[in-house]
């Protein structure tokens, strides 16, 4: 009787051969499990003239952005020049950012999102612009961390220990901490985590012609592995960017001096936790 079956080397090609095929026809359909890769920060162009790396780590990259010359409006575009968020075509050869830029720049980093001008200056509740009875850009500040933050988990720190959903509120409610209240520092900085990072707007009322409450001005605050929580922030006062540890006592007395309340307008800071994107980021 003849034997129908293939020989021994034709059955075991049969045998592959769906086996082979099958993780190519799932890559082609894009059912292929990929493993997750860790998080580098390098989808994010690196512009020129930072004092480091800031694709090393969260500690580098903060520290790539510290000593970076102030610049009225000045920020970061998506493809790593430095530039202006109202004239976004104008191209500058050295570095220069406003707090906005810097708070800006230094978050694509520790997200790993290359993040346009254009989508962190969004008026996410259409309460700004020139008609606006509030003031032309009035919550800015506040439009500007919720933008960056946009898609990661993230958290309102409220006093008291409280914690509020961020897409729930406005610019005008709630606005956080009472900057100069005896315990709002120690309660805030007790409640920092290693492996997260902290947005934040200060507002203040009346305090420009034409504005009743403004979001005036944003900063970062990064908790190190060694036990810093570094507040990092820039103004045309001081020229450049600086940092201040907030777990110290000189560094809360400069934040304060900062920050101080202009008569009786107190001021009061916003404050936005913010996941890490990667465990392997956290360092």
């Amino acid at each position: 009787m003849n034997d129908k079956r293939p020989h021994a080397p034709a059955r075991v090609a049969a045998l592959l051969l769906p086996a082979l095929l099958l993780p190519v026809l799932w890559a082609f359909c894009g059912l292929y499990p990929r493993p997750a890769a860790a998080f580098t920060g390098t989808e994010v162009p690196v512009p020129p003239g930072l004092a480091a790396d800031p694709t090393a780590g969260p500690d580098a990259a903060a520290a790539a952005f510290v000593g970076i010359p102030y610049r009225q409006d000045g920020g970061i575009d998506e493809h790593g020049r430095f530039t202006l968020f109202a004239r976004p075509e104008l191209r500058f050869a050295g570095p220069g950012l406003n707090c906005s830029g810097l708070v800006l720049g230094l978050s694509r980093f520790l997200l790993g999102k290359n993040i346009s001008l254009k989508d962190a200056a969004r008026d996410r509740l259409g309460d700004s612009g020139p008609d606006a009875t509030a003031g032309e850009d009035w919550d800015f500040g506040w439009d500007l961390i919720l933008n960056i933050s946009q898609g990661t988990p993230r958290t309102l720190l409220l006093p008291g220990f409280r914690i509020a959903d961020p897409e729930a509120g406005s610019g005008k409610a709630p606005r956080g901490f009472v900057i100069h209240e005896t315990g709002s520092l120690p309660e805030l900085c007790g409640r920092m985590r290693r492996g997260f990072f902290y947005l934040v707007s200060f507002s203040v009322e009346g305090h420009r012609r034409g504005y009743g409450l403004q979001h005036y001005h944003v900063g970062l605050i990064l908790p190190s592995a060694t036990g810093e929580a570094w507040f990092y922030q820039t103004s045309g006062k001081r020229g450049r960017s600086v940092r201040w540890d907030l777990n110290s006592e000189d560094g809360r007395a400069a934040f304060r001096r900062a920050f101080a309340d202009t008569g009786n307008r107190r001021k009061m800071m916003l404050v936005l936790e913010i996941d890490l994107p990667h465990r392997a980021y956290r360092g």
